[in-house]
């Protein structure tokens, strides 16, 4: 049976694991292509999504069913809780009968063209087609937005701090060159063994 497909309203991604599913912090779990999406709370569109899936919670599993602590997959903002609501959005990857691996969401460009596998940084304005998986614990009941489809609207590339920039150059050893590595005591006149 084919899930409904949901799309949020365009906002800003966080943290985005969509290109490779990465390791989730229990180890045991398999890899899950991941991504945090900052709904502002002054922002109609955003607000009225967030009533719409508190609706779609009923409809999985009813008024009287108790929620889990982690049944929504939102909450407010560590940083800015009365600015922004963070939405997460997980798809754990799985092995087939076949042995093959599942694919992670399709990426496209604003024009729906075919993404280029860049990985798609903090800042970047997405909209994300995602279906509800719905799951019942011993703690309560709740819900988790798999990402099915992301739309990247606007595009800041990741771009990793390299360590090394602080850095200066100065004499010493290298690993180019002639004498690479040659700094024993031997250029002393002293025998080493």
């Amino acid at each position: 049976m084919a899930r409904d497909i949901f799309r949020t309203p365009l906002a800003e991604a966080r943290w985005a694991h969509l290109i490779d599913p990465r390791h989730q912090l229990d180890r045991s779990k398999p890899k899950a292509w991941t991504c945090d999406l900052l709904l502002p709370n002054n922002n109609e569109k955003a607000q009225s999504f967030l009533l719409a899936m508190e609706d779609q919670f009923i409809a999985l599993h009813g008024s009287r069913k108790r929620r889990a602590e982690k049944g929504f997959p939102w909450k407010p903002d560590k940083e800015k809780p009365s600015e922004l609501t963070v939405v997460r959005f997980k798809v754990p990857q799985f092995q087939r009968r076949d042995g093959s691996l599942s694919e992670g969401p399709r990426i496209v460009d604003a024009k729906k063209q075919p993404w280029d596998g860049a990985a798609i940084g903090n800042g970047s304005k997405v909209i994300i087609a995602f279906d509800i998986y719905s799951w019942d614990g011993e703690n309560g009941c709740g819900m988790t937005f798999q990402p099915r489809a992301v739309q990247v609207v606007e595009f800041v590339p990741y771009e990793q701090v390299d360590p090394t920039d602080g850095f200066e150059e100065v004499d010493g050893y290298t690993t180019t060159g002639s004498g690479a590595g040659d700094w024993s005591a031997a250029d002393d006149g002293e025998e080493l063994f």
